[in-house]
């Protein structure tokens, strides 16, 4: 697989050795091509598919004289959304961080048409070539990827038009997407059902840590996986304590979920997970965090997890951790 992706890069006016020099793995081009090398480690494979990712849209972005996206910006842009509430702000912050680039590396616009949302992402390219195809390719799968992962869900629930021709598709797609890849578009688009727009964000900034160690440069080794529904809803559940909002309903929750309850409840139990059992996961997840990540008094902490009385917090905790909350708030780390 490296080697198909250093061949593919070639193909598109990279350097193989270049690029292997700059993943500073410890062999070469050659070495890849004959019978020395076997296998490679996941670290030495996230090293190639990023160098050669970037070299790709180096080399298509001087060819249509235009700055192309660092991989610490894409890292920033994700910073600055983990924040969002649903999916539409996601999106609309998306688009005010491209707008803050003097130099404009994209335009991000959601369009509405019926049951259907699209993103479309005008990457300012007018000059069609391999290489700018395979950049947007990578550019789409790592939006789309990012997205799912946001929501919880499959990226199966987006489809992916590039405005490139249909003459690509026979090449070697599967190493920068993988998913439903249409051709010939207007301009490069995500379509998804519109309902996802007022899906919340379940994702948090500790996740977002552990994510961006190799995401999205981990693609040929791992994509990142669809939620189970129970950490989606004890997400949605805790996401809503830490905010003094009230739990969802079960029919808030089949919304949010985007599913009916019958279908909710079915797979819960299928899964053995029960509500009681999610809320509960919930409340400690929030109270744990809480009495160690501020300074908000216990009683606080207490009525921001759904307690009402500060006893029955107290046994509570210590039936989820074994200790009192003042004993694991001043416990060293």
């Amino acid at each position: 697989m490296v080697l198909r992706l250093l061949q593919t890069a070639a193909r598109g006016g990279a350097d193989p050795a270049e690029i292997l020099a700059r993943a500073g793995v410890p062999y070469t081009f050659p070495d890849l091509t004959g019978d020395r090398i076997a296998t490679i480690t996941r670290a030495h494979g996230v090293a190639i598919y990023r160098e050669a990712i970037v070299t790709i849209g180096s080399h298509s972005s001087r060819l249509d004289h235009k700055p192309q996206m660092h991989p610490d910006e894409f890292r920033l842009m994700c910073y600055c959304v983990i924040s969002c509430r649903t999916f539409r702000d996601v999106i609309d912050r998306q688009a005010m961080f491209f707008r803050t680039r003097g130099d404009r590396i994209s335009v991000i616009d959601l369009k509405e048409n019926g049951p259907i949302a699209t993103v479309t992402v005008d990457t300012l390219r007018r000059r069609k070539s391999f290489s700018a195809f395979l950049s947007d390719l990578a550019g789409l799968s790592i939006f789309s990827r990012l997205y799912a992962w946001l929501l919880g869900i499959g990226p199966h629930d987006f489809q992916v038009r590039t405005m490139h021709s249909a003459s690509y598709a026979n090449e070697a797609v599967a190493d920068f997407f993988v998913g439903d890849l249409q051709f010939d578009g207007a301009m490069n688009s995500i379509s998804f059902a519109k309902v996802l727009l007022d899906m919340p964000i379940v994702r948090t900034p500790e996740e977002l840590d552990r994510l961006l160690l190799d995401f999205p440069f981990e693609f040929m080794s791992a994509v990142p996986i669809e939620m189970p529904l129970g950490d989606r809803i004890r997400s949605i559940y805790g996401i809503s304590l830490a905010r003094g909002a009230p739990i969802p309903s079960m029919s808030e929750l089949s919304t949010l979920i985007g599913q009916s309850m019958s279908t909710m409840r079915r797979r819960l139990a299928d899964d053995d997970i029960s509500i009681r059992h999610l809320k509960d996961a919930a409340r400690c997840d929030v109270a744990l965090h809480l009495l160690r990540e501020s300074r908000r008094t216990i009683d606080d902490v207490a009525i921001t997890t759904g307690f009402r009385d500060i006893s029955a917090f107290r046994t509570a905790f210590r039936r989820w951790t074994g200790t009192s909350p003042t004993l694991y708030r001043n416990a060293p780390d």
